[in-house]
């Protein structure tokens, strides 16, 4: 079976939250977006209907990218074309290369580029940016309930920079309720002045569609960064925010493997980098929203930096949680594997055990996983992880501390016993805080470089 045209169908904007129906060919689709403490009527009334449109497809635009894991030919976009400016396509294009090139590289697909975005009879509209309201200097903080959320937010916090959090569920992940009441045990250990909900239902990554009518594709490539940015423009509308921060570190910039085919990297964390996070910012400042900035306050250290400022709050340990399986842990995925291996080699390892109750060095299922991270694979796993080295420095401090297993014994006969590695300059790069590269405001990046 093959997909011709993905097609946008609706897009209902209710009080509290977004519709929006798409088609793949005969089959249809739904995606909500519910804004817990927010009122589209009043947004309308303090900015304009134009406005909140303009936003609204472009938050329809960019969930539709999903449907492109079914390789159409082509994405009817008519419904909503007149409130997109032409300039939309060309970052439309730059984010599906860079989201779905993994996709592209397990399906084994070098021929397509993206489906051929149309919009029969409807001509484009012209883009103009809205002024936000006023001069908020509260950031708007992400927060997903995982250890770079909090490290982020004590960092302002300890800064003494206003934030307010934003947190959403996505029924990929579980009940609304329960991932909501996760975060939230994260964030009674911060101090955020207001906490914005976003809870988003999906039928198309809900269901078992893609494995019933199509087996044979590796599975479905969401734009959750890029589109979650878009989500986060009402509530920077409705409360005059004008930065948005969220917590993505240096590491999310290397790629897992380069493709020789393509003759290009392959970033399952691309949307996550700093290519990302520039293209977007800039999109958002010219055809948006005028005096917004969004940035990564975690973009100038490594991850292994993270996880021992993390360290700093024993506390939160018991809260914190990444796994996209089964939260707050499933103990057998690769982001499992890799978070517990940065626990266990900055916390006291009782902490740890106490919590995940297993040896994962010993998991015979996690071995490859183990394996990959530590270069020892084609490429590294296909999840939010630190870079190679970051995962062998880790390993050396978990053997420094007399921890033992199946993967640290791999690691001992594989990677130690290589004289060349300089692990003094290893640890120096990955603890380092680098004033470059990033996109924080000179005013923040003052008042937080000492503390990251």
């Amino acid at each position: 079976m093959k997909i011709n045209i993905i097609k946008i169908l609706e897009l209902n904007i209710h009080e509290h939250h977004l519709e929006i129906i798409y088609g793949a060919d005969g089959f249809k689709f739904s995606t909500k977006i519910f804004y817990h403490d927010l009122s589209f009527s009043l947004l309308i009334n303090n900015y304009s209907r134009s406005t909140i449109d303009q936003i609204a497809a472009h938050i329809a635009l960019f969930e539709g990218m999903k449907l492109c894991s079914l390789f159409p030919k082509y994405y009817d976009i008519s419904v909503i074309a007149n409130q997109l400016g032409k300039t939309v396509l060309e970052i439309f294009s730059k984010i599906y290369k860079g989201v779905f090139a993994q996709h592209l590289y397990e399906n084994n697909v070098t021929n397509y580029s993206g489906p051929e975005i149309i919009s029969p009879g409807v001509s484009f509209g012209y883009s103009e940016p809205t002024v936000l309201s006023g001069d908020n200097q509260t950031i708007l903080a992400g927060c997903g309930g995982g250890k770079d959320s909090i490290v982020a937010m004590k960092i302002m916090q300890e800064a003494k920079i206003n934030f307010a959090s934003m947190q959403y569920s996505h029924s990929v992940y579980g009940k609304a309720d329960m991932q909501h009441n996760l975060i939230s045990g994260v964030l009674k250990h911060a101090t955020p002045i207001r906490n914005h909900l976003i809870s988003i239902y999906d039928d198309f990554v809900d269901y078992p569609f893609l494995e019933l009518y199509f087996p044979s594709n590796s599975g479905i490539t969401v734009p959750e960064t890029p589109v979650s940015i878009f989500e986060s423009l009402f509530l920077m509308l409705d409360w005059g925010y004008n930065y948005l921060s969220l917590a993505h570190e240096k590491s999310a910039n290397t790629g897992n493997l380069f493709w020789d085919e393509v003759g290009e990297p392959v970033n399952h964390q691309w949307g996550k980098g700093y290519e990302a996070e520039t293209e977007l910012n800039k999109f958002i400042q010219e055809n948006l929203l005028s005096n917004f900035t969004y940035f990564s306050i975690l973009q100038p250290i490594y991850d292994f930096r993270i996880f021992k400022n993390l360290a700093k709050y024993p506390e939160v340990l018991p809260k914190i949680h990444s796994c996209n399986i089964q939260k707050p842990w499933c103990k057998k995925c690769s982001k499992c594997a890799y978070v517990w291996l940065g626990l266990m080699a900055t916390f006291n390892p009782d902490s740890v055990n106490s919590i995940f109750q297993v040896n994962m060095f010993d998991d015979d299922d996690l071995v490859p996983i183990f394996r990959q991270m530590l270069g020892l694979s084609e490429h590294t796993p296909f999840e939010c992880i630190g870079e190679i080295d970051e995962s062998r420095l880790a390993m050396k401090k978990c053997l420094e501390k007399g921890l033992s297993g199946k993967a640290l014994d791999i690691f001992v006969e594989e990677v130690l016993s290589d004289y060349s590695i300089n692990w003094h300059e290893l640890e120096k790069k990955y603890d380092h805080v680098y004033s470059t590269e990033h996109a924080i405001p000179d005013w923040i990046f003052s008042k937080i470089q000492e503390r990251l």
